[in-house]
């Protein structure tokens, strides 16, 4: 798996839960550090491959069968003029981009969705109704400088984000702010931010385990239901089975022993 996010980290474990022999992720900026399977290594970025050999920048190579890449995406225009283009990594807080939505030098341009997301829809329709107020003079943009000056502070603020949970809290703030500027349904952002830190800390504490974990609904506080099958046991992932009773599912690695026994 060429990469070190949540795509690298989600097909990884699933490959290695239909029973791949081995797991290899290639990171180029830093390892994601979990507490993997035995059979799951890290390793810099691949440098070459040579037939099935890879060869990465640490000096090692390995043999391999297949190559994924989980390179993730790029923010990119190609339909917009330059001056109208964002240019952006994928970041929490883009730059140009008054209260992440309103284009600087032309306030009839909006972007919604154009940040690095822990909410999303949430977030999109709080985007939506800020841009429409907008339109339609419910909310007067202040002058370019203090635009500027608030988008600043944002940045500032995002520069010295330490870890995953003050990013999460920093996107709640920013909802926040959104939806205290309009009408759109209030909800509990802190309890969603919560939600965030409890499902990154139950994937620090178990790689495999974590998708079992159940959570409670800001919305209704109705708390979810047990599934039936742990996720690693899982191997059938229709909707029949998913809405079935106690599951039959046996794990790739269990069945090759029973088959071996027999």
């Amino acid at each position: 798996m060429i990469g070190s996010s949540y795509s690298a980290e989600d097909i990884g474990m699933q490959a290695h839960k239909m029973g791949a022999a081995s797991i290899t992720f290639s990171y180029r900026s830093g390892p994601m550090g979990f507490d993997w399977p035995e059979n799951t290594v890290e390793r810099p970025l691949v440098t070459g491959f040579e037939g099935r050999t890879a060869h990465f920048a640490d000096g090692t190579q390995g043999e391999f069968d297949a190559v994924v890449l989980c390179t993730g995406y790029q923010h990119k225009y190609p339909f917009l003029p330059s001056e109208l283009s964002l240019q952006s990594r994928n970041v929490l807080y883009p730059a140009n981009l008054f209260k992440g939505v309103v284009w600087q030098q032309n306030t009839n341009l909006f972007y919604l969705g154009a940040q690095d997301q822990y909410y999303t829809f949430n977030m999109f329709d709080a985007q939506a109704w800020f841009a429409r107020d907008v339109m339609t003079g419910t909310i007067e943009l202040p002058s370019l400088a203090e635009r500027e000056a608030d988008i600043q502070a944002w940045l500032e603020r995002q520069s010295a984000l330490p870890d995953h949970n003050s990013e999460a809290d920093f996107q709640s703030d920013y909802l926040r702010e959104l939806i205290d500027a309009t009408d759109y349904p209030p909800f509990d952002l802190d309890a969603v931010s919560q939600l965030f830190k409890d499902w990154m800390g139950h994937k620090e504490k178990d790689i495999l385990g974590y998708r079992d974990m159940i959570h409670r609904s800001v919305v209704t506080g109705t708390m979810a239901t047990t599934h039936h099958t742990r996720w690693l046991n899982a191997m059938d992932d229709s909707l029949e089975r998913y809405l079935n009773g106690p599951s039959q599912d046996v794990d790739t690695r269990t069945l090759s022993a029973m088959l071996s026994e027999q």
